[in-house]
């Protein structure tokens, strides 16, 4: 029976393509990219051991914290809300039997990320397997599993809005990975932050694997401060899961005074076209200030990263320019492309797939009006967290902001947002599902990020990678912001944004073929 349910599971999660994509592909994808950036230097002739031999196993790491923490949780705060959990329960499968088969599936799934991991690295990067320390990985990666799947179920117990579990599950996470030299490898970390890292299991979990791969350390490979660490984490959580865990969301306690709405009259005639654009953009905003995670991604998290990276390489100079400016050009590209191209193309295809773009064609709103409103919204959320960028970099660190630069970062963003906005719409039209708009536009959007000056990663890209950069228009939009915040006066980007120009009229010329069939 258990195995029944471990199989379904890990069945209907390879079938949602963005929680595959996101823990099994995405920690390769870095591993990739890292390893094309830095290289696969022999760092010890005698033994032939490789750069990529540190790396692979954290990325791995990731992987399984991924799995058995981001994906485990919100996947069952996902069926906790639909009452998927409550009618589970009300069936002749034991409660303990659904909760293993949800355990057995995490588990299936971290082991999946670590074969493919360590298969990759040892085909493509000559990783060389410890064998005398395999018991001790296989230990620690069992205890770190146990950890992050108590973990998982602990945040569901305690959380009460999916959403909000989805913005632990994954925000969370990849905020640590910066901190926990799971992404910055090697970073060396203010000593606050660097004490805030060993706090927590991922960095003790990503530092054991690590040196369990390690062919220069002698012993076992069994560590009794990270395993310790691990369990304690692992056995607190668990106890919170036990002591809170609810098979159905709690009601959210709600008072006629706070949920009552004055009825307004109503106005006769067809509403003015400002009013429409208002009354969409309205809703659009109060859609992404209920889904946490979204805004999370768009807002918080690229101020997170120039706060974050400035303070650790501070000192650093990237194409010309201290580091935190080079930063604010790429986060506020970031904005950009996320809430233009990603948010959007979620949204449309949601409301699609609900059955709502097919209600609006019997109302007296215009399909421009509805896709105005998404538009307005994402220039609304990109310029407010533009702002917070600007201030974090200025008062932080000491970037300066002429008013000549603001037309120059107006145009970019503006012609940005409607290049990426137009190849949302692109997407939504090729496919029929949301979770497929979702895979597609993180499945594009993330990667060229990396080859984009967007993600600095350290090293120098190949040919072939800055290539593939130049050729779209994401690194053209960072190209553009960087010029005009440049406080040695560069000329106008007048090419970059004559490329992303180019761009977005090839993508209104696709859809209008698609539309004209």
């Amino acid at each position: 029976m258990i195995s029944s349910l471990v199989w379904h599971e890990t069945r209907s999660f390879f079938r949602t393509p963005i929680a595959a994509g996101f823990t099994v592909a995405m920690p390769l994808l870095m591993a990739v990219i890292v390893g094309a950036a830095v290289g696969n230097q022999v760092v010890e002739p005698r033994t032939g051991v490789r750069v990529m031999q540190f790396v692979i196993p954290v990325m791995a790491v990731f992987g399984v914290a991924q799995g058995c923490f981001g994906a485990l949780a919100i996947h069952l705060a996902d069926l906790r809300d639909r009452s998927w959990l409550k009618r589970l329960r009300g069936t002749p499968v034991p409660a303990w039997a659904v909760l293993a088969g949800l355990v057995g599936a995490s588990l299936m799934i971290a082991a999946a990320t670590v074969a493919v991991l360590l298969a990759v690295g040892v085909v493509f990067y000559d990783l060389q397997m410890v064998w005398r320390t395999l018991p001790a990985l296989l230990v620690t990666l069992l205890l770190g599993a146990f950890c992050f799947t108590a973990l998982g179920f602990a945040v569901v117990a305690l959380v009460r809005s999916a959403a909000a579990v989805q913005l632990i599950g994954i925000g969370l996470l990849l905020a640590l990975a910066f901190i926990s030299d799971i992404i910055l490898i090697g970073a060396r970390l203010p000593t606050w932050l660097d004490m805030v890292g060993w706090i927590f299991p991922l960095r003790h979990l990503g530092n054991a694997v690590r040196d369990d791969l390690n062919p220069f350390l002698t012993g076992t490979g069994f560590y009794g401060d990270h395993l310790a660490v691990l369990a304690a984490w692992g056995i607190g959580g668990a106890a919170v899961a036990v002591w809170r865990f609810r098979w159905e969301r709690p009601q959210a306690r709600t008072t006629t005074a706070r949920t009552a709405r004055k009825r307004l009259p109503r106005r006769q005639g067809r509403p003015a076209p400002w009013r429409l654009l208002a009354g969409q953009a309205g809703h659009a905003v109060i859609r992404l200030r209920r889904d946490l995670s979204t805004a999370f991604f768009t807002v918080i998290l690229p101020v997170l990263l120039l706060a974050l990276i400035s303070l650790i390489f501070g000192e650093a100079r990237v194409s010309g320019v201290r580091l935190p400016v080079f930063m604010l050009a790429a986060m506020i590209t970031y904005t950009v492309g996320v809430a233009s191209y990603v948010n959007i193309a979620e949204a449309v295809a949601g409301d699609r797939e609900r059955g709502v773009l097919k209600r609006l064609t019997g109302t007296p709103i215009p399909r421009w009006a509805y896709h105005a409103g998404h538009l307005t919204t994402a220039l609304l959320v990109i310029l407010a967290t533009t702002t917070v960028l600007v201030l974090v970099a200025a008062l932080g660190y000491d970037v300066t902001i002429e008013p000549a630069m603001i037309p120059g970062i107006l145009a970019a963003i503006v012609l940005g947002s409607a290049c990426f906005a137009v190849f949302g719409a692109l997407v939504v039209a090729f496919v029929t599902k949301q979770q497929t708009a979702n895979a597609i536009t993180l499945g594009t959007f993330l990667p060229l990020a990396f080859v984009s000056d967007v993600f600095v990663i350290g090293g120098e890209l190949p040919g072939a990678l800055r290539a593939i950069g130049d050729v779209f228009p994401l690194k053209h939009v960072s190209h553009a912001l960087l010029a005009v915040l440049d406080p040695a006066g560069r000329p106008w980007p007048l090419m970059d944004l004559a490329v992303v120009a180019a761009w977005t009229l090839a993508g209104v010329a696709v859809l209008a073929l698609k539309k004209g069939r």
